[in-house]
């Protein structure tokens, strides 16, 4: 006999999850299939409903009461989902600022993956950190958070407050802060050629500044980023310990 209980639960937990793997940037690449993306929200969802507690499954309103719960359990999805997505836009954004600057953002060109179109340092960067948090186990990590979630959160309990809404919005302005930061000391170095550049060209006018400050600019700031790129490991650490902190406080706002 089948246990309508029991199927609810599963369903909720399955809307949770399946919300968090469509909205996080690491579950939802455009190179994974579909089918792939359900499989695994369903896999989690059996592995995962074992472990919640059942909610009170009086819903009040009735059909109404119950797609008031779904639709809950879709937003805390895509809450957690969305602030994953907001914490690794940190790199994709300081690459953009540093393709203007270096100037490849001339060459931008569509990306498949996010379906959107990056440059090509942003584009880099961007699948370093997403293969660096693979490497350090960062998607069981992800998966963790989204287990304690059903503790820290409870089926049909989530709810919005002026705390949440603070978070996010912290959240958003760090992510510009720290993408200025990680781009700075690269922007300074290019702005300093600009400034020698411009020396030049007073100097020497019989000199074409703009030809040959394309691909000076593209030598000095690809070389400064290949000089820096040891030294961002541990800003991407500090990155990834902020997503997590940030997907606690997020869960606890939402209880």
């Amino acid at each position: 006999m089948l246990n309508i209980e029991l199927i609810i639960v599963f369903f909720l937990v399955l809307i949770r999850m399946a919300s968090f793997i469509v909205a996080c940037p690491l579950f939802s690449l455009a190179g994974i299939p579909p089918l792939v993306k359900a499989g695994l929200a369903f896999t989690l969802a059996v592995l995962v409903t074992p472990l919640v507690q059942p909610p009170s499954l009086e819903f009040p309103g009735g059909v109404w009461g119950f797609g008031l719960a779904v639709f809950s359990e879709v937003g805390v999805g895509l809450a957690l989902g969305f602030v994953c997505t907001l914490v690794f836009s940190v790199v994709r954004i300081a690459g953009t600022l540093l393709d203007f600057q270096i100037g490849f953002a001339m060459a931008s060109v569509m990306d498949p993956l996010s379906g959107s179109i990056n440059t090509l340092v942003s584009r880099f960067l961007y699948m370093m950190t997403l293969v660096l948090f693979m490497n350090i186990d960062g998607h069981h990590a992800l998966i963790q958070a989204m287990v304690k979630s059903y503790q820290l959160v409870p089926l049909t309990a989530a709810g919005i407050s002026g705390e949440v809404t603070l978070l996010i919005i912290r959240i958003f302005a760090d992510t510009f802060t720290l993408a200025v930061q990680i781009c700075a000391p690269v922007v300074a170095i290019l702005v300093i050629t600009d400034l020698s550049m411009g020396l030049v060209g007073k100097t020497a006018p019989q000199m074409n500044i703009f030809q040959l400050g394309f691909p000076l600019k593209i030598a000095v700031g690809v070389s400064t980023l290949a000089i820096l790129l040891p030294a961002l490991t541990s800003v991407f650490k500090y990155i990834f310990d902020t997503l997590q902190r940030d997907l606690l406080l997020l869960l606890k706002g939402l209880a």
